[in-house]
């Protein structure tokens, strides 16, 4: 018997990715009109934005989405009452299905936010940091996990071939409950990603939860809160990093996006009980024979 092997057909590619950012704006904050040929999906976590663009202009409000399509002038504005926390991603993408996403905002259900919350955390796998700090060149990581790229475009794929089914075919996206808060998980992401910088309310997001759910579940997980933990992974990191290498100072509080290394300084200070420039001596004289 002969099997007859089935083509599958594509009919939404993601051909390329610009950038995935999690920015909390500040207050009055405003972008200048720009395009670029690709879309651009933009979606409120918290607070509210002003949207200027040529297929819209109104308010974006928690919860909702809205695509800009290639080529179309946008820009956004922030309003003097909140500081809105909002995903951006830049994206090339060889369907004309998605302009219907671009006309009106559309609030995502429970289903589809938890779809874009794996998207934005497995963009770290791909993605060098900063997250939270526009720029026209997002570097990919040198070490990345097995099939990290992949993965990426195929959640993004998903994730947008569900909308367009709902809201360009009508079909509905199923609603799931919202899962209760994983203890382990929350921190094997914190382990996995503590160099980088990440804020509460990121964290809040891609685990489904309110800031002080999520500071109570941290802390009855580790004993520690969110800042003492990472404090304390960044220190041991940089000890280990001062012990293994002649890199200066200032590259390591850089490597581990401290805010300066002032302040670097201090904190290990305090956890360590010595500068690093006291560890890095004593470690050398213990190395000696």
């Amino acid at each position: 018997m002969e099997y007859i092997i089935k083509r599958l057909q594509t009919n939404l590619n993601i051909t390329g990715i610009v950038n995935i950012h999690f920015f909390e704006f500040d207050k009055n904050f405003t972008t200048a009109d720009e395009r670029h040929p690709f879309y651009e999906l933009v979606f409120v976590n918290t607070g509210k934005l002003q949207i200027i663009s040529e297929s819209y202009t109104g308010k974006l409000s928690k919860d909702q989405l809205i695509i800009h399509r290639p080529n179309d002038s946008h820009s956004l504005r922030c309003s003097d009452e909140t500081n809105p926390t909002v995903i951006i991603i830049g994206f090339e993408c060889d369907t004309n299905a998605l302009e219907v996403l671009a006309n009106t905002p559309i609030t995502l259900n429970e289903s589809a936010i938890k779809k874009l919350a794996e998207i934005v955390k497995e963009a770290r796998n791909v993605f060098a940091p900063p997250f939270n700090i526009p720029t026209h060149n997002m570097k990919k990581k040198k070490k990345q996990s097995y099939g990290a790229e992949q993965m990426l475009k195929i959640l993004l794929e998903y994730f947008l071939l569900k909308l367009v089914r709902e809201y360009y075919y009508n079909e509905n996206i199923e609603e799931n409950l919202r899962p209760p808060l994983s203890q382990s998980e929350l921190v094997e992401y914190v382990d996995l990603n503590y160099r980088e910088r990440i804020t509460i309310e990121e964290l809040a997001f891609l685990f489904k939860t309110n800031r002080s759910t999520l500071c109570k579940e941290f802390k009855a997980a580790t004993g520690k809160t969110l800042v003492e933990y990472i404090n304390e992974k960044k220190i041991g990191k940089a000890k280990k990093m001062i012990a293994e290498s002649n890199d200066s100072f200032t590259k390591i509080a850089e490597d581990l996006h401290f805010d300066s290394i002032h302040y670097f300084t201090r904190l290990f200070k305090k956890l360590s009980g010595m500068t690093p420039t006291e560890y890095r001596a004593e470690h050398k004289k213990q190395a000696q024979p």
